[in-house]
């Protein structure tokens, strides 16, 4: 293609995704959500971030962003699909994603179109990769939780069948079963990324972001979900978190919790989560997220305990749970039975034996990581996102990321086990085992 072909593609690129924006925003106010003139939907592409909200004027503390209508949330109930569709699946979850199939393809018949017109079409969630970028994430725990198999047959056995059962009405007669599990995964990763946890009317803290499409068992409590436009606009950072949603009686309220500049990007927060997680979820990884990172070490157990670096004592590496199981685990049978005729647990602060055998399953755990890397070299910043990113750089991109959350999660376990080391020194022992259990493990010490 000719240079001067290249330019005008990449204008009309860009005029196309402002009309878009603008449409979107239309869209928006002609169904009830009322936006503050404070603020703005900005192209942010070249931060790698796509979409996202900016303050055009300063903001006060505690001042309303947007509303957003119950209605124009994107909910099982309000998708126009019938009645007998929405109660074929009993799964919130698969019942959104057959509620999202549906929308999606009516096309311009569907009010939710400008809606899905700014929603991604591409992914960087693990569960698009191929076995080859998987395999720069061998030793992590997140390979496990990915679940393309189970999803596959999930929408195979449950989803297809509704959709085969209606296919005029999803307009889906001229798909193949394939096409179809594909446009069922591309939805589930939009729900992953984009959902929210619907909760009742209150003025306390939204469980923010949906953890996967794929029911995990943290995921229990079933709270209603759904797509709600605008709010999964703006772009998540821990340190930088400014905003917050809450849940009203027929709108939720996007509200800034400090003051913001005018010109600064209005954020909201998804919660401390480990690289991993970040990275299976949302596609992309962030050292913002550095001082809470977790290692999920399934190998105790059958179970799996949260292992956290210790930031500026900020955060305790062991929880008390893991501490209480392996000291129990390391008691002489005859003072764990005294403890259970007394109905009590060990004291959550972990004693050298019970150091000395977490640091025999950490050092295990290190063997599951392919290679040498050293955790404390080629630790990139910020990973971003791939908005634009093409096709021939997005293997790069992916293992790029991978690498991160490998080098995040060895450095984890590099720091805990040289503090197991010094717990379960004889003569340090006792001082570090109760640091390591109040957060003061880290800390300077005035000379």
């Amino acid at each position: 293609m000719a240079s001067e072909d290249v330019s005008m593609t990449n204008t009309e690129e860009v005029d196309d995704f402002e009309a878009v924006s603008q449409s979107f925003v239309a869209w928006l106010q002609q169904h009830g959500t009322v936006i503050s003139s404070s603020i703005e939907l900005a192209d942010l592409r070249r931060h790698g971030a796509g979409r996202g909200v900016l303050a055009k004027e300063n903001i006060a503390e505690d001042e309303e962003l947007f509303a957003v209508p119950r209605s124009s949330i994107l909910t099982i109930s309000t998708s126009n699909s019938p009645a007998e569709v929405k109660t074929q699946l009993d799964d919130p979850w698969l019942g959104l994603i057959a509620a999202m199939v549906y929308e999606y393809q009516r096309g311009s018949e569907s009010m939710w179109k400008p809606y899905f017109a700014v929603l991604p079409v591409d992914f960087d969630t693990p569960m698009f990769w191929s076995d080859c970028e998987l395999d720069s994430l061998r030793g992590s725990a997140v390979v496990d939780k990915i679940g393309k198999l189970s999803a596959d047959t999930a929408f195979r056995e449950q989803v297809i069948p509704v959709i085969r059962q209606h296919g005029t009405i999803f307009h889906a007669d001229d798909r193949s079963d394939d096409d179809l599990i594909s446009l069922c995964h591309r939805m589930g990763s939009t729900i992953m990324a984009y959902a929210f946890d619907l909760e009742k009317p209150s003025t306390t803290d939204p469980h923010d972001q949906e953890d996967g499409w794929e029911e995990d068992e943290e995921d229990s409590q079933s709270m209603s979900k759904g797509m709600i436009p605008l709010a999964d606009m703006l772009n998540a950072d821990a340190n930088r978190n400014n905003a917050k949603l809450y849940y009203e009686e027929d709108k939720v309220v996007m509200k800034s919790i400090r003051a913001i500049k005018a010109g600064e990007e209005i954020f909201n927060d998804y919660g401390p989560l480990p690289t991993a997680d970040v990275l299976r979820r949302y596609g992309y990884v962030t050292s913002n997220y550095a001082q809470t990172r977790y290692l999920n070490d399934e190998e105790v157990l059958d179970d799996s305990y949260d292992i956290s670096r210790s930031c500026n004592g900020d955060t305790k590496p062991f929880s008390d749970e893991l501490c209480i199981m392996l000291n129990a685990l390391t008691l002489p049978v005859i003072e764990f039975e005294k403890l259970q005729r007394k109905s009590k647990l060990p004291r959550p602060a972990l004693e050298p034996s019970s150091a000395a055998l977490l640091s025999a399953i950490l050092y295990q755990r290190q063997v599951f990581y392919k290679g040498t890397t050293n955790p404390d070299n080629g630790m990139r910043g910020d990973a971003g996102t791939t908005n634009d990113v093409t096709a021939e750089h997005r293997g790069t991109h992916r293992r790029n990321m991978a690498q991160q959350v490998i080098q995040g999660e060895q450095l984890v376990l590099v720091e805990a086990l040289a503090m197991l080391k010094e717990i379960a020194a004889p003569t340090r022992g006792k001082r570090k085992a109760v640091e390591a259990n109040t957060g003061n493990a880290g800390k300077k010490q005035k000379g």
